[in-house]
This record gives structure tokens, C-alpha cells and sequence, in this order.
């Protein structure tokens, strides 16, 4: 695996793990730390977690890969921005639907969730249970016609392959009701370059603007530079890992670049 989490009590504590296993040349991509007030860490210590890879992972990093990366979703108050996540089954669109709803409920937005995936019976249960915490209701699809009065509507669309056409009809009408101001096409950077090649134009009638790149936790740098070299469309997200809330980034930021393992990107 690429990445390794490491948890303590302190971050100190954490960081010392990581040296102890990866060694001192280790590369730190995420660390995060909560303490509770003084007076209550006798009944609760603190907790910090990190996540960490090799040096000799790191050393993959310094083969220049060109990428786009797409600007992240922007809202203004008031306003309803609607986006739609299309995908292959399996590419990670639930959980990566569920950390940015989870995300930008707690910078204070507005959010509503659509679970438009009827097929997997799951997939609205795992919305449900991953973003009830957040206070962030989840809609059926028949729930866009009367209008759900958020900042912003994210639509969870149903694994496609070209042989489902009763899911491509539904995903065409969904999309036609929506009207999505963007459609973010989902992608694993465990497929191979080929399967990624594939399903961007098997898709493209949809009209994805950006692609989310995810289960990066789970690749070597070498199949991340295979993959970004594989994309024709810019990168909006990453995520790496299931857990949620947490564990997602935009592309420009500094965080997103990094588990993106490159030294060299075109920003657009």
C-alpha cells in the first residue's frame, strides 16, 4: 500500500510511530491532531492521527507527470448549485458523494444529498448512515421536482457500463430533470490506464467537465502517474480513503497535490 495511518495519543507520539517504522527520511502527507480542554482529558485523552509513506515511495514522486487541475465547486449564499457524480460501479461515487456533502456542511453551506442509485440497494443506506451525523437529508430522486431549497444538490448516479441501457436511460432523465451546473465523471486509480481510457468515452455522452480520483490510499505512485497520464479531463477531487467524514481534497490545493505524487502539474 502507498500510504500508512498511524494513531495516538498526541501527534508527538504519532510522529514517532512513523519514524520507527518508515524511518526518518519517511514523507508526512496528512496529520491531524484534537485535543479536548485541560479539565476534561482525564476522562478523555487526546487523539492524533498521520499518514505517512517510505521514502523509497517518495522517490517515485520525482518523475514529472502533466495534469490539469479543475477548479472545486464554488457557491455563493442564496444560490443553488447542483452537481451530479457519474461513474463505473465500484469507482468510489457514494462515499466520495458523502465526503463533500459532509465537507461543505461543516464550512456552513446548505447542503441536500440525491441518492439516485436504485439499483444497489446499499447505496441509499450508506448515504443515509455516512452523512446523518451532518444533519444533511438524502432525496430520492423524485425529490428534484419539488425543489429542495439548498446551496447546494449532490447527486449520487448509478454505476454505468455500456450494456445497462435501462440505467442509461435513467441516468439520462435524472440528468435532464437535474440540469446539473457540473458532472463530475468518478475514477479509481486502481483501473489500468486502458479501463480508464475506456470508460471516459463510453461516458462521454454525459458530459463530465472534471473527474474525482479516488482510492489513492490504496495505489503506488507509479499507477498514479499511470493514471493522471490516462485522463483526458482535469481533476476536481481526490479522496483517499472510505472513511467519512474527512479524507478529501481539491486538486489545487496543496494537500490534493501531494497524494496526486506528481512534481510537475498544468494548472488550469
Amino acid at each position: 500500500m502507498l500510504a500508512r495511518r498511524y494513531e495516538a495519543a498526541t501527534l508527538e507520539q504519532a510522529l514517532a510511530r512513523v519514524r520507527e517504522d518508515l524511518g526518518p527520511e519517511a514523507v508526512v502527507l496528512y496529520t491531524r491532531e484534537r485535543r479536548p480542554p485541560r479539565w476534561w482529558r482525564w476522562f478523555q485523552p487526546g487523539h492524533a492521527e498521520v499518514i505517512a509513506m517510505p521514502p523509497a515511495a517518495a522517490e517515485a514522486r520525482e518523475a514529472p507527470v502533466s495534469w490539469e487541475a479543475a477548479q472545486p465547486i464554488r457557491l455563493s449564499r442564496g444560490r443553488c448549485r447542483r452537481v451530479a457524480f457519474v461513474g463505473p460501479t465500484g469507482a468510489g461515487k457514494t462515499t466520495a458523494v458523502a465526503k463533500l456533502a459532509c465537507e461543505f456542511r461543516l464550512r456552513g453551506w446548505e447542503v441536500r444529498v440525491v441518492s439516485a442509485d436504485t439499483w444497489r440497494a446499499a447505496a441509499h443506506r450508506q448515504l443515509l448512515d455516512s452523512v446523518k451525523a451532518a444533519g444533511i437529508p438524502v432525496h430520492p430522486p423524485s425529490g428534484l421536482s419539488a425543489g429542495l431549497g439548498a446551496e447546494l444538490v449532490l447527486v449520487d448516479m448509478p454505476g454505468l457500463h455500456p450494456s445497462m441501457s435501462e440505467r442509461w436511460e435513467a441516468v439520462r432523465e435524472v440528468l435532464a430533470q437535474l440540469r446539473p451546473h457540473e458532472v463530475h465523471l468518478v475514477l479509481s486509480a486502481a483501473y489500468a490506464p486502458a479501463v480508464l481510457r475506456r470508460v471516459q468515452d463510453d461516458l462521454r455522452e454525459l458530459r463530465p467537465t472534471r473527474c474525482v480520483l479516488t482510492h489513492l490510499d490504496e495505489v503506488e505512485p507509479a499507477q498514479v502517474r499511470a493514471a493522471l497520464s490516462s485522463l483526458a479531463l482535469p481533476v476536481s477531487y481526490v479522496t483517499y480513503s472510505p472513511r467519512v467524514p474527512g479524507e478529501v481534497a481539491s486538486a489545487r490545493s496543496r494537500l490534493g497535490a501531494r497524494w496526486l505524487e506528481v512534481s510537475a502539474c498544468s494548472c488550469g
